[in-house]
């Protein structure tokens, strides 16, 4: 679990050292094209979750960040997950609640920076993706894996563990 944890750490690392050169060097009102016509770095301050849904809620989100964060602490000592797809899963989605949560906690608002030139999009942040594709990987082990995994039929590297074929 330990090497989980360490990478969890370097993406909330990644996040907050990115929310914090952004809030240091970008003014609220500026942006600046990283890849024209790709994507933007602008300076946001969002007091809701996803989307800006449940804006000004921001206690009541940083509580639910937490305990969603205790709740994957919890369900892994619980069930030792051995699939890799499941612990890559947890991870990243561990990592992007707790970037959020130190957000809503101390600074009262999620830092969001990254804007889509392409399309409409609203900004998100380096936790935002990290939730993303945690909760992707999450719904491919479900649909994929869960089920063998419980049978015993794949070991922790997705491959099947030598039983007998029809």
């Amino acid at each position: 679990m330990l090497i989980w944890l360490v990478i969890a750490g370097a993406i909330v690392a990644l996040d907050q050292i990115a929310k914090i050169l952004v809030t240091m060097f970008l003014g609220r009102t500026e942006s600046v094209s990283v890849i024209p016509y790709l994507f933007d770095f602008v300076y946001v301050e969002n007091t809701g979750a996803a989307f800006s849904i449940l804006s000004g809620n921001t206690v009541f989100l940083g509580i639910v960040s937490v305990l969603f964060c205790i709740g994957v602490l919890v369900y892994w000592y619980k069930n030792k997950p051995t699939h890799n797809l499941m612990k890559t899963a947890l991870t990243l989605l561990f990592a992007g609640a707790f970037g959020n949560a130190i957000d809503r906690i101390f600074r009262g608002y999620v830092v969001d920076f990254i804007s889509t030139s392409f399309m409409e999009f609203p900004v998100f942040n380096i936790a935002d993706i990290s939730i993303v594709f945690g909760a992707f990987l999450l719904i491919v082990y479900v649909m994929f894996y869960e089920k063998e995994e419980s049978n015993g039929e794949v070991d922790s590297e997705g491959e099947q563990s030598g039983g007998t074929e029809d």
